[in-house]
């Protein structure tokens, strides 16, 4: 465990502190009964500690990854996890001290305090976009691991930063509620915040919801990464670019299907029509890649064979 929380002192601090929150949080979903809309007040907090802490520990991860390769202590990535740390308890504090008072940080102008902080908290967000980018760019130029594992890295943190783009879509009036009133922006389309979430994950059943598409673009610097790191005997760069292109075809579907209000549970035919292509096109090229994958070579036999050639006259 030590050497585990050597990686990155204060990230792998972040993410077991983020993972004990995130059952704080889970007792308040149980126990408190306040409700924003049809959604538990603590749901949001307990979603994003959980984030967190997956976010924190494959950081660290990563910088481990950097200083094995290296050799050496990268201090400037060391300060990039730092300050990306910082970023998320400054998040989650002001999470847990809305949901303390009975409401909400994300699109909520009740007041001039309440607009202040969900401001600054959506300044801090994307603050925390543009270091990962930065670290992300530190470890890329050192070659800190194999091709595939960089290629995956760099494509995951691509549709991180369109995924970070679709919460400040959010931001915006998109139902035609215009820019007055309590709450400003949101991640319903075609409905309110009173109208139906599917148990346990509290998406919308009824209308379009952002969220899908901000989850699944968020996570891709996870599921990416880890799948070219996990799988390496399977995962070439070619089979990353496969894997990328449908994540991404999978990302694009839900943000178009959010867009035009429609429920991820209650897909319309072309919907299923481009899931479908989406799924096939990918399981093609997963097994056009492992086909073509070039056999790597086979090593040289040890030993000296001995010279036929008599040495006699």
């Amino acid at each position: 465990m030590r050497a585990i929380v050597r990686w990155h002192p204060v990230l792998m601090i972040t993410a077991g502190l983020m993972l004990v929150l995130s059952l704080v949080h889970a007792a308040g979903v149980v126990l408190d009964d306040t409700m924003y809309g049809q959604t538990p007040n603590w749901m949001k907090p307990l979603k994003f500690s959980v984030s967190f802490t997956l976010y924190a520990a494959m950081l660290g991860g990563l910088v481990h990854l950097l200083e094995s390769a290296s050799g050496s202590v990268e201090r400037r990535v060391r300060v990039l996890g730092t300050w990306i740390a910082a970023a998320l308890w400054y998040e989650i504090f002001f999470l847990d001290f809305q949901a303390l008072r009975g409401t909400q940080v994300h699109f909520n102008f009740r007041s001039l305090f309440d607009a202040v902080i969900y401001e600054s908290v959506g300044a801090v967000a994307m603050a925390t976009v543009v270091l990962h980018v930065l670290l992300v760019a530190v470890v890329l130029k050192k070659r800190a691991a194999r091709p595939p594992v960089l290629l995956a890295l760099k494509l995951g943190t691509a549709l991180l930063v369109a995924s970070a783009l679709v919460g400040v879509l959010m931001a915006f009036p998109l139902n035609g509620e215009g820019w007055s009133g309590d709450a400003v922006g949101g991640h319903f389309i075609g409905t309110d915040v009173d109208h139906d979430v599917v148990p346990g994950i509290y998406w919308s059943s009824e209308g379009g919801d952002l969220r899908v598409a901000h989850f699944i673009g968020l996570h891709a610097f996870q599921v990416l990464p880890l799948t070219a790191l996990l799988f390496a005997r399977w995962v070439d760069s070619r089979m990353v670019w496969v894997l990328s292109a449908g994540y991404t075809a999978v990302f694009a579907i839900s943000l178009v299907q959010a867009l035009a209000g429609e429920s991820l549970f209650a897909p319309s035919p072309p919907t299923v029509a481009a899931a479908a292509a989406t799924l096939a096109a990918t399981a093609a090229g997963a097994v056009w890649a492992h086909r073509t994958r070039p056999t790597p070579p086979v090593p040289p036999e040890s030993g000296h064979r001995s010279d036929p050639t008599p040495t006699h006259l």
